[in-house]
């Protein structure tokens, strides 16, 4: 192993150095005209040169600080973990000016890991422009999520989070900011199963992704407010109450997920009490919906619509090309849609010959403008 790395070590600054110099890159097309493209080492701000260990037992965070401010002020760059465990005796992150076009990257494939040592997040505070890439992030069940920030532009991805208690990751729920937070991207984590919820958002995460990421909870792996937000291609799973719960939304799209074993709903959306008319326009199309209602078979629906009352009911779902059977022992929903003060939805060419136990397969109470047609196994509504 540490012959490896320092062959990789050599090869990256061998790359530096060739860069400097103008030497052609790897993979460059022979015969092609070559520019000097100037790399400056210095924009890779390696913790280990600023003290950090990573053994799991020396208090890193100060090395680690010390690294980021140095990127800091050199206008941004790459702060580079190797292999090793980084204990921090606080959270990363700076809760007032925030940091900007910064990058927290580890090297391998999840084999640096940054681990909490006292009741506080991994990383905090603010962040612009940012990216923290490949790297574990280990709760260390010490009481506290892994990530709680404001996000804006910022991407989090190919993270494994461990040991989280609360939420693995909450961004943009106005601790750190009173403004919105655009253009983020939550891809390819891993966040282990424990207690609470998985990802939480605020109604400062708008215009934004979460993609591709496998996540468990006890609560729910999504809770959302707000939007636009794409949920694209995540598996939501572990045994959470609920795998994705929306507290109030404007304009999502969730598509291509697989969201299974929640113990009562597999998606409930709830509008907000204060509110008097409610058009979320939420689509959820082509989904996998499967071994739901384990916590009381035959008693909660699929997927559970909540307005506030007969004079303010909430608007406007599509329920397009979803499957949904339950085949595990003790798993089942009632129905697949069930609503209640609501109006303009819509059940079509969905599959559900073993996705509800009912006779009919959508109940709608006190709603109007309702829908259900071309679904395999049957189109049959209760209304009352």
């Amino acid at each position: 192993m540490v012959v490896e790395l320092i062959a990789a070590e050599l090869t990256r600054r061998a790359l530096l150095t060739g860069a400097v110099s103008g030497a052609a890159a790897p993979g460059m097309m022979t015969g092609a005209p070559r520019q000097s493209v100037a790399v400056p080492e210095q924009l890779v701000f390696n913790v280990s040169d600023y003290g950090a260990v990573g053994d799991g037992v020396q208090d890193d965070l100060p090395a680690i600080k010390a690294a980021i401010a140095a990127a800091v002020a050199d206008g941004g760059g790459t702060v580079w973990f190797p292999v090793g465990v980084y204990s921090i005796s606080a959270a990363i992150g700076d809760t007032g000016r925030g940091f900007t076009s910064i990058t927290l990257a580890g090297a391998g494939s999840q084999v640096a890991t940054i681990r909490a040592a006292t009741n506080a997040p991994i990383l905090t505070g603010l962040w612009y422009l940012c990216t923290v890439v490949n790297l574990v992030l280990d709760g260390n069940g010490m009481g506290s999520p892994c990530i709680s920030a404001h996000l804006d532009k910022t991407h989090l991805e190919r993270l494994w989070l461990l040991n989280w208690n609360g939420y693995g990751i909450t961004v943009n729920d106005g601790t750190f900011a009173d403004v919105g937070g655009l253009l983020n991207v939550i891809d390819r984590c891993n966040i282990q199963q424990n207690t609470g919820t998985g990802i939480r958002t605020g109604y400062r995460f708008y215009d934004s992704w979460i993609i591709n990421n496998n996540i468990g909870a006890s609560y729910a792996d999504l809770s959302l407010e707000g939007g636009p937000v794409r949920v694209l291609g995540n598996h939501l799973d572990g045994s959470p109450t609920y795998n994705i719960e929306f507290r109030g939304n404007k304009r999502i799209v969730v598509a291509d997920n697989i969201l299974e074993g929640s113990r009562k709903q597999s998606i409930v959306y709830t509008m907000p009490s204060w509110m008097s008319s409610d058009k979320p326009q939420i689509q959820i199309n082509g989904n996998t919906f499967s071994n739901g209602g384990k916590l009381a078979q035959n008693v909660y629906p699929a997927i559970s619509i909540i307005g506030v009352s007969s004079a303010a009911r909430t608007e406007g779902f599509s329920i397009t090309g979803n499957t949904f059977a339950c085949d595990d022992a003790g798993a089942g929903w009632t129905y697949v849609v069930e609503a209640q003060f609501a109006r303009a939805i819509s059940a079509v060419g969905n599959q559900w010959r073993e996705g509800h136990m009912a006779v009919q397969p959508c109940r709608f109470l006190t709603c109007a403008n309702t829908e259900v047609i071309g679904n395999h196994a049957d189109n049959a509504i209760k209304t009352t």
